[in-house]
């Protein structure tokens, strides 16, 4: 029997995949390749570069902890920068030499008898590894079409935020901006005043908070450069977030009872539902605008949307607010279930993703683990489920970086670097061991989902009791699979020391099968 191609296949080339490398690299595993769809690292900032992309918390923060970078040029870094970021440590690293670019994995096989997982990639010779880490973030896919009647008879420009052309001139257009998720916020922002008309269709209003951003000062960059001040601030906010949120929300308030966080509730979002009118009150000068801006919905129940341009290009003759449903797209513009037509020469679809959330983003027949075990079925029948958010008993051998009741912090970068630790160490140990193959146990595993079950009910109540809610943290299933339910200082001290008792490490036996799990 030959061996695998490689000992391990990390499969994405954004955060998730540089972190995963890096931790590899410390322990002296250099036998892995990257295989990224896209043409190069980066991940979501590759593929997004549309107008007024940012991040939308501290750059301090949104980093490599590893990887400190002094030369940022804002507080809250624009998108092309976190990029170049992005590829200039994948360079530091040597990680281009175990790139695999343009090549899109689309099936996952693990075999019993060699303790490999085959990977089939689009058009190329498949590979097999020992090891799989899913590294393909959280937001998996463009939805693959605007599910609005009509559009195909457009007549003319469609763009996504993540296909933008760059070289599409707004100037003088007349541009609606379907979504006011994140992504359409920034654009709108950016677009309001360049463009001729800016038609904004919003569907549900979200929580646009205003955001600290300012140039960084020399002297402030080289604060940031310092060794560890990057780990400091960092560990810094973890306890903040862990004593002022996440500490009260799963270990005080969620010892009450159901009927009292509900009376409760609706309190706590009243009076953030005051502030921002007063906030919508002080920056935006059309009462009926100011109207259709307060969401129904809880504030913690949905992303936060940071940013200082999207109100005041409200009070622009130019730009509009539209709330009312869309009916059709006509071969010249829109047209909303009041009979307005309004005329178009580009509509931006910022209609979101395939979320890792979603049961749908999963397909049958991609991911396959022991014994026929379909990772798409079980999710589509019995809901998500994971152990620690990475790992499943069924699949060998393999953790994925973004999986259910998995995302815990503040930072994409801090929670990837938690997730990929977890994985890492587990094969550490299968490789010290001489284990051919680890799985978490069923039993460990039934245990944990029972436990973050137990402890996720204040969110489960939270999210699903607010009205008019249209976010990725409740699925079709209506479950809310987004949050770990802990905080962020035991999950990190999870990944590095959650029990090896919970995993079964086997070898192949003189039949080269492997040993059933205790």
């Amino acid at each position: 029997m030959t061996g695998p191609d490689f000992e391990l296949a990390i499969i994405g080339g954004g955060p998730g995949g540089i972190t995963t490398a890096h931790l590899l690299q410390e322990r002296g595993i250099t036998d892995f390749v990257i295989i990224e769809r896209g043409s190069d690292f980066g991940g979501t900032w590759r593929d997004n570069h549309y107008p007024g992309l940012a991040v939308d918390i501290p750059t301090l923060s949104y980093q490599f902890p590893f990887a400190p970078n002094p030369n940022w040029s804002r507080f809250l870094a624009p998108g092309p920068e976190i990029q170049q970021y992005l590829r200039d440590t994948a360079q530091r690293l040597g990680l281009y030499q175990h790139l695999r670019a343009d090549s899109n994995v689309i099936r996952q096989t693990w075999d019993d008898e060699t303790a490999m997982w085959h990977l089939d990639i689009e058009g190329q010779q498949p590979i097999t590894a020992r090891f799989v880490i899913s590294a393909v973030g959280g937001f998996v896919n463009a939805k693959s079409r605007v599910d609005i009647d009509g559009v195909d008879e457009f007549g003319g420009t469609i763009l996504r935020p993540n296909d933008w052309d760059d070289s599409y001139d707004i100037r003088g257009k007349r541009v609606a901006v379907i979504g006011t998720g994140s992504s359409g916020v920034q654009i709108s922002a950016a677009v309001s005043g360049v463009a001729d008309c800016v038609d904004i269709y919003q569907r549900t209003p979200g929580w646009v908070l205003p955001k600290v951003d300012f140039t960084l000062p020399p002297l402030l960059r080289r604060v940031f450069g310092m060794p560890g001040c990057v780990r400091a601030v960092n560990a810094a906010i973890r306890w903040a977030v862990d004593a002022a949120i996440l500490m009260p929300m799963f270990h005080l308030l969620n010892r009450l009872p159901d009927r009292v966080l509900i009376t409760a509730m609706p309190y706590f979002d009243s009076w953030f539902r005051l502030l921002y009118r007063l906030l919508l009150r002080a920056v935006v000068d059309d009462p009926a605008t100011r109207r259709v801006l307060v969401p129904q919905y809880g504030i913690l129940a949905k992303s936060v949307i940071i940013s200082n341009a999207f109100l005041p290009a409200l009070n622009r003759s130019s730009t509009n607010l539209i709330a009312t449903p869309i009916r059709r797209i006509t071969h010249n513009g829109i047209e909303t279930t009041d009979g307005v037509v309004r005329d178009v020469d580009l509509i931006v679809a910022a209609t979101g993703y395939e979320m890792w959330t979603d049961p749908e983003t999963y397909r049958p027949g991609t991911i396959l683990g022991r014994n026929g075990f379909d990772l798409a079925q079980e999710y589509q029948t019995s809901g998500l489920r994971s152990y620690a958010g990475t790992c499943r008993p069924e699949l060998p051998n393999r953790w994925e970086i973004v999986g259910p009741l998995g995302f815990v912090g503040y930072s994409w970068f801090d929670y990837v670097e938690t997730m990929a630790s977890h994985a890492v160490r587990l094969i550490d140990e299968a490789r010290r061991r001489g284990a051919d193959a680890v799985w978490v146990t069923t039993d460990a595993f039934e245990i944990w989902d029972a436990e973050m079950r137990r402890r996720g009910r204040i969110v489960r109540l939270y999210v699903t009791a607010c009205p008019g809610l249209n976010t990725y943290f409740v699925n079709s299933q209506g479950e809310t699979a987004y949050y770990r339910p802990q905080t962020i200082t035991g999950s990190r001290r999870f990944s590095r020391r959650s029990p090896l008792t919970d995993y079964q490490f086997t070898t192949r036996s003189a039949d080269n099968r492997l040993e059933n799990p205790r």
